[in-house]
């Protein structure tokens, strides 16, 4: 089955835009703004030399793999609030799939140390990512982001609505990670449970990974 074009799922998103290759610059900066405040992403980004342009390139890259590989949409035409998920076996962000996307080269705006933040960030989270979904087939919320503006308008709950009821009808495992505390009220209240938490190597911050089996 082909995920991108499989066309059973019209239900869950048809609240839902599609985003475009076109969008991906609005789309970008309702992410850059969604994830201002975020503290894990201050962190990792704190030393690049030209930050803005990191951070673009940064939240391109899961755009254009999900367009690629899995599933990319907005709450709406204005995009206020943007959604990444993907088939599990497509969870790993590999070289080879980043340059078959035209991901790759986004790297290259990153510095060397935030390149090295990323990949203790990206290590960390795909070995307990396999160890606690394996054997089970699921869908991987890559990133899911509203912005400042539009906060606490439904945005995030239409873009989750969708995702769940997508999963519930496929009979799969939803899972994601969160960076904010604060933010696991609302991943709990569209039935995710903290499976673990972890704190990142010579980052010291935390993340909470989350499942719910729908």
């Amino acid at each position: 089955m082909d995920y991108n074009t499989d066309r059973s799922d019209l239900m869950s998103t048809s609240s839902l835009y599609p985003l475009t290759k076109e969008d991906i610059p609005r789309a970008v900066e309702c992410l850059k703004d969604a994830f201002k405040d975020d503290p894990l992403w201050k962190e990792v980004f704190k030393n690049d030399p030209d930050k803005d342009n990191a951070l673009s390139g940064f939240f391109t890259c899961p755009l254009l793999y999900g367009m690629k590989f899995g599933k990319v949409y907005a709450a709406s035409p204005e995009i206020e609030g943007v959604a990444v998920w993907l088939p599990g076996k497509y969870a790993d962000m590999t070289m080879w799939r980043m340059l078959r996307c035209g991901a790759l080269s986004y790297g290259a705006k990153m510095g060397k140390e935030t390149i090295s933040n990323l990949s203790i960030v990206s290590k960390q989270l795909g070995s307990e990512r396999k160890r606690l979904m394996k054997n089970k087939s699921y869908v991987y919320l890559t990133i899911i982001g509203v912005s400042s503006t539009a906060q606490g308008k439904g945005f995030g709950s239409r873009l989750m609505n969708a995702i769940t009821e997508e999963c519930s009808r496929e009979g799969l495992h939803l899972y994601l990670e969160t960076e904010k505390e604060e933010n696991l009220t609302f991943y709990k209240k569209h039935g995710l449970t903290v499976l673990k938490d972890i704190m990142f190597e010579k980052i010291n911050l935390p993340m909470w990974l989350m499942s719910v089996s729908l």
